[in-house]
């Protein structure tokens, strides 16, 4: 009896354990997704299929429901949210069709309807793009959410979208567009920044059309963006202006005249040449700091000025007033350097470098009324040694108070003939 019962219950056991290893592990069955009809009002995304042909339907794919071990969707979610999300093409395209339309129902909307539409369509165009990357389709779900974000007034994500966009995709179709919306995106913080002056880590929680911090900063982003990523388009040139431009008004002389140089070198056919000519003479001057600092800058100006009165003959006649206040402040600033070295010699007994910047002074600018100094010093020292006499005696002689050493006018050059008849103080 026992072995009879031991034979049945070997038996049974497989029998009924077979059912269990059958369908333990296993995910439920999946049923068919509904596929697309173009009649029922959806856009068929034939163009996201790279590898359809022209002509052919795309083959349906069927799209996964909930999988067994995440019924509620949270899995999922977590997954979008951290991008690791598996390729899902036919997902792909049915969350960018819904979002397609909800974009269209909101863009025909206003206030608070308007705004509700186009945030929902962004993030189903974002979460379209997740399954479907490196495409035409996550190409355009970039763009489009970018645009939701824009026309709601939401100007930061909608700079981060597009930003996203072409850091993926360098050489996308919505290039054009990107850099027209980061033009006026640009003006716009400017515009803010200018009219409410705030700190660069005065940080914004209020305004959704602002950055976070440092409105200047991130408008001069966007300029530069826009010549980087586009360095061929027609607003390459306008937004170097515009970066250089809003430095200029801000008292960055120094990154102001890197955008004029840039502008001068990069975009030889541009029609702010001139201007980038003309404002680059005025920043290198800013630049200057005066004849005990370094003169190139000074020196890049007046090359800078030759090649504008060379280059720009016609312009330069229209603006002959500015233009030749501009050489005025050149030359004044040369004899002021020559000035500043003849009496640094002078000082020093070393005699003949004085007489060697007196005399310079003389040629170069013969009706100055430091021409006039320089001569009646080179009468009072002709004489005197070259050098000082014993040979460190200028170590020591700041003790004795030289008296005798001309001093130059307060207003050192006022008879130059380079000085315009009327003097203006614009530029």
């Amino acid at each position: 009896m026992m072995k009879t019962t031991w034979i049945v219950s070997l038996g049974i056991l497989p029998a009924l354990c077979a059912p269990g290893c059958m369908n333990f592990g296993q995910r439920d069955p999946v049923p068919p997704s509904t596929v697309f009809n173009p009649s029922d009002g959806a856009v068929a995304q034939v163009s996201y299929e790279e590898e359809v042909q022209r002509g052919q339907s795309p083959e349906a794919e069927p799209a996964k429901e909930a999988a067994w071990w995440d019924p509620t969707g949270v899995g999922a979610k977590t997954l979008e949210a951290t991008g690791n999300t598996s390729e899902n093409r036919a997902l792909a395209k049915k969350l960018f069709a819904q979002a397609e339309s909800i974009y269209e129902q909101g863009m025909a909307q206003e206030g608070a309807q308007r705004a509700a539409k186009l945030n929902q369509a962004a993030g189903l165009f974002l979460r379209a793009g997740l399954y479907h990357q490196n495409s035409t389709l996550e190409e355009d779900a970039l763009m489009y959410a970018g645009e939701c974000y824009f026309f709601v007034d939401n100007y930061p994500d909608a700079t981060k979208q597009y930003d996203n966009l072409v850091k993926k995709y360098p050489n996308t179709k919505h290039l054009d567009v990107i850099g027209t919306r980061r033009f006026k995106l640009a003006r716009y913080w400017l515009d803010r920044h200018t009219t409410e002056r705030t700190w660069a880590l005065q940080p914004n929680l209020t305004d959704s059309q602002l950055p976070l911090f440092d409105r200047f900063g991130n408008a001069v982003k966007l300029f530069d963006l826009i010549r980087l990523d586009d360095p061929s388009g027609d607003l390459a040139d306008d937004a170097t202006l515009a970066a250089a431009n809003a430095h200029f008004r801000e008292g960055n002389f120094e990154a102001a005249d890197r955008f004029y140089s840039d502008l001068r070198e990069n975009f030889p056919t541009s029609e702010h040449q001139f201007n980038a000519h003309y404002l680059g003479v005025v920043t290198k001057l800013k630049v200057y700091q005066g004849a005990e600092y370094d003169g190139k800058p000074l020196n890049d100006a007046e090359t800078l000025l030759t090649r504008l009165k060379r280059q720009f003959p016609d312009k330069t006649q229209e603006n002959m007033q500015v233009i030749e206040k501009l050489d005025f402040d050149i030359r004044a600033s040369q004899a002021e350097r020559l000035w500043f070295k003849a009496t640094f010699y002078d000082r020093r007994r070393e005699y003949a470098g004085a007489r060697h910047y007196y005399q310079q002074i003389i040629e170069k600018f013969p009706s100055s009324n430091m021409a006039d100094e320089a001569k009646k010093r080179i009468a009072e020292v002709q004489d005197r040694p070259a050098t000082p006499t014993p040979p460190a005696e200028f170590l020591y002689s700041w003790l004795e108070r030289k008296k005798d050493l001309p001093q130059a006018a307060p207003q050192p050059i006022e008879s130059l003939a380079t000085k315009p008849e009327n003097d203006t103080t614009s530029r």
